[in-house]
């Protein structure tokens, strides 16, 4: 199993601590998962390719014929969708920019999941990658 070593981290009551977690380890980057919708899979799978290519995400899941409900223009309306969830350490603002750059979405999600860290060997592996 790969260690990180230790770090110095500003702990509670003024003191400096050494902490062998992943998330003390490299604090420049944050773990973060994000959401967003594309109409086929076909789209999705360009969507991955350029934010792994582009390194702008380390893993992306994409989860098909999702039925989304939604309103517009007064009227419920329904369709399949592709579900994509990326694991990656930018920030929403470039999230954002990334997938506005290539989603065909006049409008698309792009939401910033609140989660806990993952277990302590998939964020070795993240951190590592």
């Amino acid at each position: 199993m790969a260690q990180f070593g230790s770090v110095s981290v500003w702990g509670t009551g003024g003191r400096w601590f050494k902490s062998s977690r992943p998330d003390h380890f490299n604090m420049k980057k944050k773990f973060r998962i994000f959401y967003s919708t594309c109409s086929n899979s076909k789209d999705a799978k360009i969507i991955a390719n350029y934010l792994l290519k582009n390194r702008k995400a380390l893993c992306i899941n994409l989860i098909n014929n999702v039925d989304s409900f939604y309103l517009e223009n007064k009227k419920v309306k329904n369709q399949k969708e592709v579900s994509i969830l990326i694991k990656t350490c930018c920030t929403k603002s470039q999230m954002e920019k990334n997938i506005k750059k290539i989603h065909k979405y006049q409008t698309p999600i792009v939401v910033e999941l609140k989660t806990a860290l993952p277990n302590k060997d998939y964020l070795e592996w993240f951190f590592k990658n």
